[in-house]
């Protein structure tokens, strides 16, 4: 949606899990099932040579099927968001119609996992690629904010179940040795392809036919090499997949309740501030006076520069006490939110504007390396699906609330949301500073 939350990575940080992707949040959760058999490191050297040779074709096609199905996923979030725009539907409207995905995001994390394990990876795949293409060619159908609410629900659904087929399988054909590699050729594609699909959007009118079908033909085209691809990896890969999340998830809550309560209000406010940029800024740009051309720029540079203070930011976290960093990023947020409200337009805000979308989009990595600092070691699989729980709940309100703010203080009062989230959150953050620095290895 971005490894740093997967308790069989254990990396420090970071990009904030896509709500137009995503996903990676959905199964970035629960990879691995917490009884899933461990793999010898021993036989995976002895067995290296062989296993790299056959899981190589297997990741590849998997990688170039997701690809383009990601691709598709990026220009339909903002493009969805321009449509109901060019319709002349309020901002409220835009927000209760995105919010649909991340609730369907939600429900598909949480339940999603028991088709998978009914049918296998590879027709799991193919059944939740071929709703999403259907459901990209309804919204050429019309603008009906309803219709419309609906089949984001189902996107939702259908995205969260691709990203857990994708990344319980790369968990089972990738050995120990190379599972951190296969996972960062994993993020780059997810991101980059994300900022791609933005500049698709130049193709043709959105207010149109042609970009919905656009994007009917990616998630289709997806289906290809992930139907090439071997079957046997993705069997093998569905007993990593379980089914009862939102029982463990619960439990993972309650971990992070009692030992780090400012994790879950920032995997919270995250969710808030990731959804709300992806799905509104398009409205906020559109409503100052940009052009679809510069919305598509601004979109695609945007996520793309997002990659650029990961590691910085990553390193300075494994040096310094976290919850300083999720301070300083907070802070940093709050006042570029500020200066972008107070602006609106022009070059100055255009650039503060590109700096909140790479500052912020951190916090999400800090926010989860900070509370399996203070889980215990056993029940780190549960607070990984608890936090992907509490970061669904507050993408599901995110778009809502935004557009909220934004009826009340016009288009750029997005920025006045995100300066609320985060301002908030660094004023809580200095509060838990003052006490000790809690690690439990």
């Amino acid at each position: 949606m971005k490894a740093a939350d997967d308790p069989t990575l254990q990396q420090p940080s970071a990009l904030p899990p896509d709500p137009l992707t995503a996903a990676d949040l959905a199964l970035r959760a629960t990879p691995l099932a917490a009884d899933a058999p461990l793999l010898d490191p021993a036989a995976d050297a002895v067995a290296a040579p062989t296993a790299s040779r056959s899981w190589v074709a297997s990741v590849s096609s998997l990688l170039i099927g997701y690809a383009i199905l990601v691709t598709g996923n990026g220009l339909l979030g903002t493009l969805i968001s321009l449509r109901l725009i060019a319709d002349h539907a309020t901002a409220l409207t835009v927000g209760v119609v995105q919010s649909a995905y991340y609730l369907g995001f939600m429900l598909g994390a949480v339940s999603g996992g028991a088709l998978i394990g009914r049918v296998g990876h590879h027709r799991a795949f193919v059944t939740f690629a071929a709703a999403c293409a259907c459901c990209a060619l309804g919204y050429a159908g019309g603008g009906n904010a309803a219709v419309w609410t609906a089949l984001r629900f189902v996107t939702g659904f259908c995205l969260v179940g691709i990203y857990t087929v994708v990344e319980s399988w790369l968990n089972e054909v990738a050995s120990n040795a190379q599972r951190a590699r296969v996972f960062s050729a994993y993020l780059i594609v997810n991101y980059l392809c994300v900022g791609t699909g933005q500049f698709l959007l130049n193709l043709a009118d959105p207010a149109g036919f042609a970009l919905f079908s656009i994007v009917s033909a990616l998630f289709s085209a997806s289906l290809i090499p992930v139907a090439l691809a071997s079957q046997q990896s993705g069997a093998a890969a569905t007993q990593t997949v379980g089914t009862s999340r939102f029982t463990l998830g619960l439990a993972g809550l309650r971990t992070v309740l009692r030992h780090t309560p400012l994790a879950l209000v920032g995997c919270l406010a995250a969710g808030a501030l990731n959804s709300a940029f992806y799905t509104m800024q398009p409205v906020f740009m559109r409503r100052s006076g940009a052009s679809v051309a510069e919305v598509s720029s601004f979109m695609g540079c945007a996520l793309i520069a997002a990659l650029l203070l990961q590691w910085p930011v990553a390193r300075l976290a494994d040096r310094f006490d976290r919850r300083s960093i999720i301070f300083a990023v907070t802070t940093a947020s709050a006042l570029c939110s500020a200066i972008v409200f107070i602006l609106r337009q022009g070059v100055l805000a255009s650039a503060f504007n590109y700096l909140y979308v790479a500052i912020v989009f951190t916090l999400y990595g800090a926010i989860v390396s900070h509370a399996n600092d203070t889980a215990p070691h056993g029940e780190r699989v549960a607070v990984s699906a608890g936090l992907l729980l509490i970061f669904a709940l507050g993408a599901s309100a995110g778009p809502t609330l935004a557009s909220a703010t934004m009826a009340l203080a016009g288009p750029a009062g997005l920025y006045l949301f995100t300066a609320l989230i985060t301002g908030a959150l660094a004023l809580l953050t200095a509060r838990s500073l003052r006490g000790p620095r809690a690690v439990v290895s």
